[in-house]
């Protein structure tokens, strides 16, 4: 990659959507759990799932770690048990044991537009502890996914290469 390639921290997501190769993984917000499971299984590198409604529009987003921890707590909710110390968190594993789709599960649409710089992706990642976002159109479709580790090794890859010595 050139130097006139480099990634910085103002270059536009839609630039540097061409050089990612981890694709998002898109499920309805009505499918089951364990076929949405399947589908991460299918994909490792995406670590975040973009829920979208009937018009293919992102209303949400879970991460993979959230389906594992549902799928364990059927299994075994007393290995989640101990994760119980306040009146929120047993809130939260009183609906997430009875989750049975995808929007039973997801948080807030969180994501990256193209427009965005790389900035402002990072700080998404950062605010909401993601470690990868869907980049949405205008109208709020799916277009791409961003991790941020990939999106670290791109960076790496557009440095100069250091003086062998």
């Amino acid at each position: 990659m050139s130097g006139q390639n480099r990634i910085g921290r103002r270059t536009p997501v839609r630039d540097v959507q061409s050089l990612l190769d981890i694709e998002p993984i898109v499920v309805h917000a009505d499918l089951d759990l364990i076929a949405a499971a399947r589908r991460a299984i299918e994909r490792p590198a995406t670590r975040v799932l973009a829920v979208v409604d009937d018009d293919a529009r992102l209303i949400g987003v879970i991460p993979v770690q959230r389906i594992v921890e549902e799928l364990v707590a059927r299994a075994s909710p007393e290995d989640l048990m101990a994760e119980i110390t306040d009146l929120a968190s047993a809130v939260r594993f009183g609906r997430e044991i009875g989750a049975k789709v995808c929007r039973d599960l997801m948080s807030e649409p969180v994501a990256v537009h193209g427009e965005a710089t790389v900035a402002d992706a990072f700080h998404q990642l950062k605010a909401h502890h993601y470690s990868g976002l869907p980049i949405i159109d205008a109208e709020r479709r799916v277009v791409g996914y961003l991790d941020i580790l990939e999106l670290a090794l791109r960076h790496l890859d557009a440095l100069p290469a250091p003086d062998a010595r």
